[in-house]
């Protein structure tokens, strides 16, 4: 009887524990999202995710502090002007949404400093903000995004985000900047930022005041009218990734060129650049792990393409690719291969040889027969999916 008592005890506990616990990033994809507040009043105890974007909102619900067990709110797309008193008791609280919404101010009461000590990501773009809380920087933030706040005052907004030491990521975009300001290079811990839709940007300048902060890792410059990436991006001691997409002016061979200096570059991303045939030089990127040409308009594969022996992700879907060259079995390293929304019929017998290929996704009316029969056999272990193209799937 003891036993039981004390097993019992224990998983009490335990289950304490748990509901006491922070989930990881990986946890959370798990969890119901609830969309209904009264729904989840009934279920108050159990809600980790609540989503009321697009409701019509012109507040918070005030008792939304029930919610004690609540890690991800999101409120986007409302017209929301203000942020209760209550948020403050969400101690567990690691990601806010409110972007989209009517905010002037932003106002975090950090009397407690158990309050808000868990909020590691605040999305407050496209609010007309003028500019952020100083006590942001009593936070362990790991992200901020001001995206389109465009009544942003540039000469003040940017002192109390670079006492933010623990920032990572930073989302600048649809800002109409046209320089980056000196506190951004200040930002020892930043990792990624989002410099996307500033067209205005004096980039040679800029780039080279921001590489002198040296734990960039990331560049998101979408939707920037480049013709070409300033060499200057060389100097970015640690960048591994470069997301160029919608960016259809690009001279290709000449920004491949540029970033073949990029020293540790393993990630590409030219997705919705208007690309209608791939340089020679494409195969000199030897360094890429990722790359995605997804949206655009290529209708044949350079045989150099077999020079990117390291990929193992490569986003090829909505081109007009018919066929593979022979080359393309040299990527023997890929484990992930999109193919869908192409007018594809071969892929050459050497691809049998990917054997660490664990997703492909093809599409279904075009692909031969024959082909369509081997693939089982070429990639025992992979997933396989046939893909009806858009129009297909609208009959």
């Amino acid at each position: 009887m003891l036993r039981i008592l004390t097993l019992s005890f224990l998983l009490i506990l335990s289950s304490i524990a748990i509901a006491q616990s922070l989930l990881t990033e990986e946890e959370l994809e798990k969890q119901e999202v609830y969309t209904d507040f009264e729904k989840a009043l009934k279920n108050s105890g159990e809600v980790v995710i609540l989503d009321l974007s697009s409701q019509g909102l012109t507040e918070i619900p005030k008792n939304v502090y029930r919610f004690r067990n609540l890690q991800v709110l999101i409120v986007s797309d409302n017209q929301i002007y203000e942020l209760p008193e209550g948020l403050r008791k969400l101690r567990k609280l690691q990601r806010l949404y409110i972007d989209h919404n009517n905010i002037e101010n932003l106002f975090f009461d950090t009397s407690d400093d158990r309050n808000f000590e868990n909020l590691e990501e605040i999305y407050a773009g496209y609010n007309p903000l003028k500019t952020i809380p100083e006590n942001l920087k009593d936070f362990q933030l790991l992200k901020v995004s001001l995206a389109g706040c465009k009544y942003l005052d540039l000469k003040v907004v940017f002192t109390p985000l670079a006492r933010i030491l623990s920032l990572e990521s930073l989302d600048l975009s649809h800002l109409n900047l046209d320089t980056i300001p000196f506190e951004v290079a200040n930002l020892a811990g930043l990792r990624s930022l989002d410099l996307s839709s500033n067209p205005a940007m004096a980039w040679d300048t800029s780039f080279k005041f921001i590489s002198q902060n040296k734990n960039i890792m990331e560049l998101i410059l979408k939707d920037n009218k480049f013709s070409r990436v300033p060499e200057e991006v060389k100097l970015f001691d640690r960048l591994q990734s470069i997301d160029l997409s919608n960016n259809d002016k690009l001279k290709l061979p000449d920004v491949i060129e540029t970033l073949k200096g990029v020293r540790f570059l393993n990630s590409l991303t030219l997705s919705n650049c208007k690309i209608n045939k791939l340089p020679k030089n494409i195969g000199e990127l030897k360094v890429l792990w990722e790359l995605d040409l997804s949206h655009n308009e290529i209708a044949f594969l350079p045989r150099e393409i077999g020079g990117l022996v390291q990929l193992e992700s490569f986003d090829l879907r909505y081109n007009q690719i018919q066929e593979l060259p022979e080359e393309f079995a040299y990527l023997l390293n890929l484990e992930k291969l999109y193919l869908s929304n192409n007018p594809l019929e071969f892929m050459p017998e050497g691809m049998s040889n990917m054997k660490d290929m664990k997703y492909l996704e093809v599409p279904k009316k075009t692909l031969e027969k024959d082909v369509r029969k081997s693939l089982d056999d070429w990639f025992p272990f992979a997933e396989i999916n046939y893909i009806k193209t858009d129009e297909q799937q609208e009959e």
